[in-house]
């Protein structure tokens, strides 16, 4: 019988991230190196990004570190998952500056990576920040869809409308 691979574990990993089963996906993480299978940078992802989903950004960059630790090299997805979950968990400002680290690293972000930290400054209500990100977006060469950009307009101009009337209200 062959012995299960890295992308099996990284399978069921995903699953019970998914699911929001965290530690177990964490016992399979552990099981995995303990058998003296390697982890890739897809099993690091996974786990991260279950951290991530939960909200537990420390533990998310706890897994960071041990990638990092053994010789594996942050991916797009890496950051994209990390800046999410800053995102979601209305750390806005530390998901900024880990986009402009990836930036730094070289690491060329992806339409994902835009269009996780572009939804996160529209959200808050950083409209000017969040249309220049878009201009960043288009003259870095990643492509962008016509839906991308018909919601980028469309989150746009409902900001716009919100800043408006919250201007005439004060008024």
């Amino acid at each position: 019988i062959a012995r299960p691979n890295i992308a099996f574990f990284s399978s069921i990993m995903g699953s019970l991230c998914n699911e929001g089963r965290i530690m177990n996906a964490h016992d399979i993480f552990d099981l995995v190196t303990d058998i003296g299978v390697k982890p890739d940078v897809i099993t690091f992802n996974m786990l991260m990004v279950g951290y991530c989903l939960v909200g537990e950004m420390e533990k998310a960059f706890k897994v960071l570190d041990a990638m990092v630790s053994v010789g594996i090299e942050p991916d797009v997805v890496t950051y994209s998952s990390l800046i999410s979950g800053y995102c979601k968990t209305g750390r806005l400002d530390d998901g900024v500056t880990l986009f402009r680290e990836m930036l730094h690293k070289r690491i060329k972000p992806d339409t994902v990576s835009y269009n996780t930290i572009l939804d996160g400054l529209f959200n808050a209500g950083r409209t000017a920040a969040a249309k220049k990100m878009f201009h960043e977006m288009i003259e870095s060469g990643v492509m962008v869809s016509e839906c991308e950009v018909q919601y980028h307009n469309t989150q746009y101009h409902h900001q716009c409308i919100i800043q408006c009337s919250k201007k005439r209200r004060s008024s």
